[in-house]
This record gives C-alpha cells, sequence and structure tokens, in this order.
C-alpha cells in the first residue's frame, strides 16, 4: 500500500490531462471540421478554444478580435475535449467539442482569454479551484 501525507502538492500538468470539471456536458452536433489551411501544421491540446467561420463553415482557433473585442464573423465558441495533431493539409473532423459544461480554468490553454471566457459563460463553466 502506498504511503500518504497530509502535506499539499501541485504538479504542473502534462499530457493526458482531464479539464471537465463535472461529468454533465454537451459535444457539438455534427461534429466541427478544423481549417488546416488557416491552423497550419500544428499540436491542438485539449481545451483549446475554437471557433466557426462563418464564410467557410470550418472551425478556426480562437484568437480575440482587435482591442480585445470578440472577433467577427465566428460563431459556435467552444472547446476541443481531445489533443488534436494538425497536419496544415487536410481538414480533421472532430467530434468532441464541448458546448456546455464545466471545466477547470486553470488547465485551459492560452487562447482561452477573458473574452471568450465572457461570451461562453452562459454555456461553459470555469471552475478556479482544482
Amino acid at each position: 500500500m502506498p504511503a500518504y501525507s497530509l502535506k499539499t502538492v501541485r504538479k504542473p500538468f502534462a499530457g493526458g490531462k482531464n479539464i471537465l470539471a463535472s461529468e454533465h456536458l454537451q459535444f457539438i452536433e455534427g461534429a466541427a471540421t478544423l481549417d488546416a489551411k488557416k491552423i497550419g501544421k500544428k499540436y491542438l491540446d485539449v481545451g483549446t478554444a475554437i471557433m466557426r467561420n462563418l464564410t467557410t463553415g470550418k472551425f478556426e482557433l480562437y484568437a480575440d478580435g482587435t482591442g480585445g473585442a470578440l472577433p467577427e464573423g465566428y460563431d459556435e465558441f467552444s472547446l476541443l475535449n481531445i489533443d488534436v495533431n494538425v497536419d496544415g493539409e487536410n481538414d480533421v473532423v472532430v467530434g468532441e467539442v464541448i458546448v456546455r459544461g464545466s471545466v477547470y480554468d486553470a488547465k485551459l490553454p492560452a487562447n482561452v482569454t477573458a473574452t471568450f471566457k465572457k461570451e461562453t459563460k452562459a454555456a461553459i463553466r470555469y471552475v478556479k479551484e482544482i
């Protein structure tokens, strides 16, 4: 049997992390097609914020608009629930895209900004403590 102590320790998050703060969540219906040409050759970590381009219908990485505002021409602001490796050439279809639920705020990537959280706060709850 392992030994335990009352000492509290925090370790940095590593691959295979779980961002979900609850088992109750909702994924996007019909999946999301990630635009490989817009995203480029990148590894997208679980929790990465994405948004749908209203012109192409494909999803791109979320980035704040001018002056930290919500970007125009986009909707369906959501979070990836899996790691995705985009090759920059072939679009990727992802089914595990969170549109409603609770996630741990500290485990999310940097592109989940205050503006993104404000836009999604009605559907996604950002839990501060783990």
